[in-house]
């Protein structure tokens, strides 16, 4: 199964229109764009599933009535594939989304977020404005919760987000403990598997943006995801 997305640091420009930074580039979206991109930021969604639900959002914005009109889903289809070739939208194979965010995480640059309240407020309104409800787009206001384990993987994020480099890294650290070469692989795996579960849940709870894709990521292949989920 695909899943999809967004890629890419949230900016504006004097004019107020959405930037979405990403490589060293400044891309400027359309309106479509900008509401495919942000529905998809912080989120990962099947690909039969991304019509219906922007959908719904157009019927929020628009009317039920227009929404059709506004942009039919080949419109959108065309949209999705202009936001992928752009490097705005990653896809990712996976059987399920646990483990299509563990397979794209592994070889991402993520960025954490440091939002102000003007921020939290723009995150609010967009929320409201992609019919997330209010129960939900209050959230943007509430501040999170963190394990002991979470903040200390935020302090290495803001130190470096290489994902691949922070996975190579504990693979060295927990190969140096003095076991028995089966009881290292145990504990190499049981350390990654933590490290990439705390990723997980920063990632849900909007603690950092995924910047860009590096292919060949430490733990890009998918049997040995598919085992670290076990």
């Amino acid at each position: 199964m695909k899943w999809y997305t967004a890629i890419g640091c949230k900016m504006e420009d004097d004019e107020g229109r959405l930037l979405v930074k990403i490589g060293g580039q400044e891309k400027v979206l359309t309106e479509m764009e900008a509401m495919l991109w942000a529905a998809l930021t912080w989120s990962l969604c099947a690909e039969n599933k991304i019509y219906s639900q922007m959908y719904r959002v157009l019927c929020i914005t628009f009317g039920e009535a227009h929404a059709t009109e506004w942009a039919d889903e080949e419109d959108f289809l065309f949209c999705l594939r202009r936001l992928k070739k752009r490097g705005l939208v990653a896809e990712c194979d996976g059987e399920s989304k646990e483990e299509a965010l563990w397979l794209l995480l592994s070889k991402s640059v993520v960025v954490p977020v440091t939002d102000s309240f003007s921020e939290r407020l723009g995150a609010f309104a967009d929320d409201l404005a992609l019919g997330k409800g209010l129960k939900i787009a209050l959230r943007a206001f509430k501040r999170p919760v963190f394990t002991y384990e979470e903040r200390m993987v935020l302090q290495q994020l803001a130190g470096g987000g290489y994902i691949p480099y922070h996975l190579a890294e504990l693979t060295r650290q927990a190969g140096a403990v003095p076991l028995s070469v089966e009881e290292r692989k145990i504990v190499q795996k049981q350390v990654l598997q933590e490290f990439m579960q705390i990723l997980v849940s920063l990632f849900k709870k909007k603690q950092f943006v995924i910047s860009c894709i590096q292919e060949g990521g430490l733990l890009e292949e998918k049997e040995e995801m598919e085992n670290m989920a076990v």
